[in-house]
């Protein structure tokens, strides 16, 4: 399975990757990648694109050859939103590749993790693309509108606040997985 976990600084992404990487997929194959801004080139958009574009290719290759379970720890739609907010890009050439490589893709699944923006502000600890309430939560509706653009088969936003904390995080998530696979 290709699982695609976005949202936000401080929303708990890394700790579910770590909870579902000791807990729910127990082959050792899981890949766990964490995109970054790109390199200081002439075209940092491009270069982005064909950043993602690879990345789609091979792990498309590794799930569907080998079997691997990978798990990617915010991915192409942090790419637009975050690149849109920062550099000016336009976003539509990723929901395009998102649209070539998650339409009726059936061995992946999108996950986004969102929170109040005032309760994600108290988690800040300064390391944040973000320093106010206000540009959290214009960040937050950012993610959600990228969410609602993707064109993967599998979604599931989940609302931290709204699904009683960090602690319903998992088993919701399990939940959705669970769904997931038994319509492989």
């Amino acid at each position: 399975m290709l699982l695609i976990i976005e949202g936000m600084d401080r929303c708990g992404k890394s700790t579910l990757v770590n909870q579902l990487r000791k807990n729910y997929f127990t082959s050792p194959t899981t890949i766990v990648h964490h995109s970054s801004s790109p390199p200081k080139v002439e075209d940092p958009n491009e270069w982005e694109l064909d950043h993602y574009r690879s990345l789609f290719m091979v792990f498309k290759d590794l799930v569907n050859k080998y079997n691997f379970d990978i798990i990617l720890d915010r991915f192409h739609l942090g790419a637009a939103v975050y690149g849109e907010k920062y550099r000016g890009a336009n976003s539509t050439p990723v929901y395009d590749l998102d649209y070539r490589h998650l339409s009726g893709y059936k061995n992946a699944a999108l996950i986004l993790l969102t929170d109040k923006p005032s309760n994600i502000a108290a988690r800040d600890d300064g390391d944040s693309l973000e320093s106010s309430v206000e540009e959290y939560r214009l960040t937050a509706r950012a993610f959600e509108h990228a969410f609602a653009r993707s064109s993967a088969r599998h979604k599931l936003n989940i609302h931290i606040e709204k699904n009683g904390g960090f602690e319903n995080t998992y088993p919701s998530v399990v939940e959705f997985l669970d769904m997931v696979k038994s319509e492989q």
